[in-house]
């Protein structure tokens, strides 16, 4: 009844509020007060009793008063404590006790002087306690924020950052939060907890999202703009551009301004974090670019270096016959056109790796799968090695059991003969080369090895690249264009398998491939 009373005489009719919604004084906090002055009063009768004066007894007053003050935060609650503890002391320790009459007109004095004393002592120690609450929040706060900072540094991407910013956000206000990150004026959407998605689901608050999206402006719940809206919402804004929107659940105009503050920070470093990733991606696209138009240069300067052999060849001896054929013999008009022949496959096949590394990378190349024996691939590509196979021994040892794959077979066939004319070009004359299928664990392999000299561990990264041939010149030193290993490994990750290089016990080294198994094989298997 004496809370009801308190707070009625207070607050009027209804209790008066904090910052935080709570009563003036709470059920607990009356308890507290009432044992906080019992304790100073029994502490006084004691000390009165031994003989002390009063001064004494007042001063643990003032201490229960500081006590309450570093319990209970406001001034209104400081005037009621050190009110009752003036009563408390004119009732048990001034003539006539246990009453509220003063005889001696000093003791108002004293009330007074014991007031001011009481009050000021529970005002140093309120500010006190406030300070103390403050340094703990600023610390927590700056905590967030370098835990932010720390944790935007780490990400790779948006979808990192945007992640971040809802944890971080979300310890903050322990509300729902909604972060829309735009790309292509398209939003993806992410919630934090995902049960929070209903509640923005409505279409009040996908309006108000769309309107800070095009705006820049903050809307929603507190604001001039939709403020029906259940969340309010922030823009991510940077340099004019909006990078996405930030949605709040239950925030309002009674939102406290510190915490108001450390949002508007985290939001400000991650404006920054997309900036700098978007500065990235455009560094990055920008380098691609560069490298593909320096790309684009190295091929026409090669093409125009490495045709100009075989063509000067071909015009060369194509001359020598029309001028003086007749007078050749037969063995030289026969080398003559021969020539002529390696030279021009030799462009042809330089030509067909250009189109379709060209088509694989960009995309536009369609592969033809379909159901083959790898056998027929193989004896396929053996029809069309290099001429010069003759001068090395082929040995090819095939799978006992019969081989179905799923692939394309013609791009199969071009990545077989890349690797055995590769292996004639670099193996040297006499050397022997190893074709073999096996099937391991559900895996078809395909691996070429030779005994020639091999690769430097250096280069093995290399040699798949593009345009990169190495030190070593083919024996006809006519320099290769560095595109074979580049487009067999582009063919057989088309096809789901993989393309490697390792150094054989003896000598050379040994390309393997993988390839899909056709499904028949499995369900028969089965």
């Amino acid at each position: 009844m004496l809370l009801k009373l308190i707070n009625f005489v207070i607050g009027g009719k209804k209790a008066e509020k904090l910052g935080n919604d709570k009563p003036i004084f709470e059920r607990r906090d009356f308890f507290f007060v009432f044992c906080v002055i019992f304790i100073a009063t029994i502490l006084g009768l004691v000390f009165h009793k031994l003989g002390f004066s009063d001064v004494t007894v007042i001063a643990w007053y003032i201490l229960a008063v500081q006590i309450v003050a570093l319990r209970i935060s406001g001034t209104i609650v400081n005037t009621i404590v050190s009110v009752i503890c003036v009563i408390v002391f004119n009732f048990f320790f001034t003539e006539p006790k246990y009453t509220l009459l003063a005889y001696d007109s000093d003791y108002f004095v004293t009330f007074f002087v014991m007031f001011v004393v009481s009050f000021l002592a529970g005002l140093l120690a309120d500010q006190l306690r406030k300070m103390l609450r403050q340094a703990e929040t600023d610390k927590a706060r700056t905590q967030i924020l370098f835990d932010t900072s720390q944790l935007l540094n780490k990400a790779d991407n948006s979808e990192e950052i945007v992640i971040v910013i809802g944890m971080q956000l979300r310890k903050i206000h322990d509300q729902g939060i909604s972060i829309a990150l735009y790309e292509n004026e398209k939003p993806r959407r992410f919630f934090f907890p995902e049960s929070c998605k209903k509640s923005f689901e409505s279409v009040l608050e996908q309006d108000c999202l769309e309107w800070a999206y095009r705006s820049g402006k903050k809307a929603g719940r507190g604001s001039s703009a939709y403020p029906a809206a259940a969340a309010k919402y922030l823009p991510i804004t940077y340099s004019g551009h909006t990078y996405g929107v930030v949605g709040i659940l239950g925030e309002g105009k009674n939102s406290d301004s510190d915490t108001d503050g450390i949002t508007k920070a985290i939001l400000n470093q991650c404006e920054l974090a997309l900036e700098n990733i978007k500065s990235v991606e455009e560094k990055e696209a920008e380098k691609i670019k560069v490298h593909n138009e320096r790309l684009k240069a190295n091929l026409l300067r090669g093409i125009s270096h490495d045709l100009r052999t075989p063509l000067t060849s071909i015009s060369g001896n194509a001359s020598v016959l029309l001028q003086s054929g007749d007078g050749l013999d037969a063995r030289t008009r026969e080398q003559l056109q021969q020539d002529i022949y390696d030279d021009s496959n030799w462009m042809i096949n330089l030509v067909e790796n250009l189109l379709a590394i060209s088509r694989l990378q960009e995309g536009n190349f369609q592969l033809n799968y379909a159901d083959e024996v790898l056998d027929d691939v193989i004896d396929e590509a053996l029809v069309h090695v290099d001429r010069h196979i003759s001068e090395h021994t082929l040995k090819v040892k095939k799978s006992q059991d019969m081989l179905l794959v799923k692939v394309d077979a013609h791009l199969i066939v071009q990545v077989i003969i890349n690797l055995i004319d590769n292996a004639i070009k670099y193996s040297g004359e006499g050397s022997t080369i190893c074709l073999t299928t096996e099937k391991s664990n559900d895996v078809i392999t395909v691996s070429v090895s030779d005994d020639g000299p091999g690769i430097p561990e250096e280069e093995k990264e290399k040699i798949f690249e593009m345009f990169y041939n190495g030190k070593k010149r083919v024996e006809d030193s006519r320099k290769s264009m560095g595109l074979g290993l580049a487009l067999c490994k582009s063919i057989i990750e088309a096809h789901g398998g993989v393309l490697t290089v390792e150094t054989n016990k003896s000598c050379g080294v040994t390309f393997r491939f993988t390839l899909p198994e056709a499904e028949g094989i499995q369900s028969d298997e089965q």
